[in-house]
């Protein structure tokens, strides 16, 4: 059975799974953060909860995510294709490094937990401080086992199983809700950082099990010699840089949130995890989806092959995000209510959650757009230029924040995070057309020009639609105006002959067929 589960698929199947395991994910997701909203609303204790996440997510950033997503599997790749044997030394040397070193952080951070919570939030109160201190650790395990599991998913993707490192996070949000159902009489908000702790552990087993379907073995290595090993090192460096500003981003939203007014910092990682349901289900499955094609052509030095897959992906994204972020911008309170009303998530809550959602709608296709940009230098190899652009974008970000948001109102936090990406689209998409040789604008123009009158006629029904609220109730009327938004979208780019259908058709054909 495990065979036929876990395997390598081409890249059609794998963008079909990619994208609609991470479809199930953010509904699951949505489904997590309702059930947290009924029981906590935005309140203090879904503040501390979201402020809890700063550190072991830090952690885990700047010395996982860094070294996965800028060199290990470029560089794995390579030596997989050359020298079985060195490639396992190198995933070998990376797991047991890195894992070594997040303990340490982990262990030190534990230690010293208390004054650091102090130091990073000195205006809360000293009971406050304590909860945050208490919830933190009891999350940064997680980041240890977030480390393994996601040195074994870059690992899979290398032999092109995608299946458990898609499911994964799906396994992640289950185990977030069971801790909230299960332990929250007992441990209140406490009950969410338990489910997060199942949640890594079963977000890890399911790799574990998938690795042992590949080559790849575990084994006590540690050639921290090896030029491989030191590639990666050298490339991690200026990606942890940009990782280093968007954790100081993430700080000084907490900062300023929790400052600004109770429940700020919950309701505005409600609107980013509402806005990032496209983000996650288009951005990242479709960039996660043709990266390891797109650093075949480049090591191959097939720039044809690599501007076509880019283009196409591009073209797709934009496809499939311009009509969400335009639905949620005409429809941010009729959504918020729809995903998140109920128990303690009452009336301000809506308005508060609606305000920061609407502001930060516009961000959608930008910040998925910078999945598929990024991926395109790292496909060559090329930290530098990533590095520099999504510095000074999150540094626009972070000043923005601190200076606008604290006189001008909460909703700043939303607009500097929209004003940030859309500032790294146009400097990655200036950067980035060195190595786009061949890329055919007007094939680009004429699909932009479909995508606007789809969403036209899009807009025009969600707006006329506003009548089904005086002959349904509240959930049934903004259900039905998502679908017809939906069904007026598509039917549109059925008829203009929008040629990024077909990237849906395929996803449908992968899963009707018996051989992906």
């Amino acid at each position: 059975m495990g065979k036929n589960i876990f395997r390598p698929v081409k890249m059609g199947a794998a963008t079909a799974i990619v994208t609609i395991t991470t479809l199930l994910s953010n509904f699951i997701g949505l489904a997590r953060d309702k059930i947290i909203a009924m029981h906590f609303g935005t309140s203090v204790s879904t503040d501390i909860y979201n402020a809890s996440f700063l550190i072991p997510d830090m952690i885990f950033n700047l010395f996982v995510a860094g070294a996965l997503t800028a060199a290990f599997m470029p560089v794995f790749s390579d030596y997989l294709g050359k020298n079985e044997e060195e490639s396992m030394r190198l995933a070998n040397t990376m797991m047991n490094a890195i894992t070594g070193v997040i303990f340490i952080l982990a262990l030190i951070a534990f230690i010293f937990i208390n004054p650091l919570i102090g130091f990073l939030f000195p205006n809360l109160s000293s009971e406050i401080q304590l909860e945050v201190a208490q919830m933190t650790k009891l999350m940064l395990p997680s980041a240890m086992i977030f480390a393994v599991s996601n040195i074994l998913g870059n690992i899979l993707m290398s032999y092109k199983h995608f299946l458990s490192y898609s499911i994964s996070p799906i396994l992640y949000n289950i185990g977030i809700i069971s801790g909230v159902l299960i332990f929250n009489e007992k441990f209140g908000i406490y009950s969410a950082a338990i489910g997060v702790l199942v949640g890594a552990i079963l977000h890890c087993s399911v790799r574990i099990i998938d690795s042992r379907k590949t080559k790849y073995r575990y084994s006590f290595l540690l050639d921290i010699k090896q030029e491989g090993f030191k590639k990666i090192i050298k490339l991690m460096i200026p990606r942890a840089l940009s990782l280093i500003m968007w954790q100081i981003n993430l700080y000084i939203f907490a900062l300023v949130g929790m400052r600004m007014l109770t429940g700020g910092l919950a309701a505005f990682n409600f609107a980013r995890n509402i806005q990032s349901f496209t983000t996650a289900l288009i951005g990242v499955s479709f960039a996660t989806a043709v990266f390891p094609y797109l650093t075949t052509s480049a090591s191959n030095n097939d720039q044809k092959s690599f501007t076509e897959g880019m283009q196409k992906t591009i073209q797709n994204i934009l496809f499939y995000t311009i009509p969400a972020a335009l639905g949620t911008l005409l429809m941010s309170e009729e959504i918020v209510k729809f995903i998140l009303s109920g128990g303690a998530f009452d009336e301000n809550s809506t308005k508060l959650t609606s305000l920061l959602l609407f502001a930060i709608a516009i961000s959608i296709p930008f910040e998925s757009l910078t999945q598929i940009l990024a991926r395109g230098f790292y496909a060559f190899k090329n930290w530098k230029t990533p590095m520099v652009t999504t510095i000074i974008s999150f540094a626009t970000i972070a000043i923005m924040t601190i200076l606008i948001a604290p006189s001008k109102g909460i909703k700043w936090l939303s607009i500097s995070y929209s004003v940030g990406f859309i500032l790294l689209v146009i400097l990655q998409s200036i950067f980035l057309i060195k190595y786009m040789k061949g890329f055919d604008l007007k094939e680009f123009s004429k699909s932009i020009l479909k995508i606007i009158f789809a969403n036209t006629t899009m807009a025009i029904a969600i707006i006329y639609s506003q009548q089904f609220e005086n002959f349904f109730s509240t959930n049934v009327s903004t259900l039905l105006r998502i679908l017809l938004a939906i069904f007026i979208f598509f039917l549109t780019a059925v008829i203009v002959k929008s040629k990024e259908l077909s990237g849906l058709k395929l996803i449908t054909q992968k899963f009707t067929r018996k051989n992906i």
